[in-house]
């Protein structure tokens, strides 16, 4: 079993940006990683993310009734940054490539890809 991580941002909290944002965070990961089972998935949001938990959109549109999903708050720091969802993905999978989605690439710029 390995942890995959990734995040992405959101410019505005509605529940259709964050599902929007949940989906395409999750099916990035998906198609750049080998998994052959998920078993627990962990969300954080910063706190002025509160339209809609992360973890809702997984249930609800990939039926993951069997997987144990969890969402927390971010913890706030001097400097933190604004408007992020952050995912850990508990899985096998022969592969571990993260994945950091607009403005959450300045999170971890060595790891993120630059997309159009």
């Amino acid at each position: 079993m390995i942890a995959i991580r990734g995040a992405t941002s959101v410019e505005k909290d509605t529940p259709e940006h964050v599902r929007s944002r949940v989906k395409e965070l999750f099916e990035e990961i998906v198609s750049r990683n080998k998994i052959r089972r998920i078993e627990a998935i962990i969300f954080s949001v910063t706190k002025d993310i509160q339209s809609l938990n992360p973890a809702t959109v997984l249930r609800e549109d990939r039926s993951l009734d069997s997987v144990a999903l969890m969402c927390f708050q971010e913890a706030q720091f001097n400097g933190s940054p604004e408007k992020i969802i952050r995912i850990l993905i508990f899985c096998d999978s022969d592969t571990r490539e993260f994945v950091y989605l607009h403005g959450a690439q300045k999170l971890r710029p060595d790891l993120a890809e630059v997309r159009g």
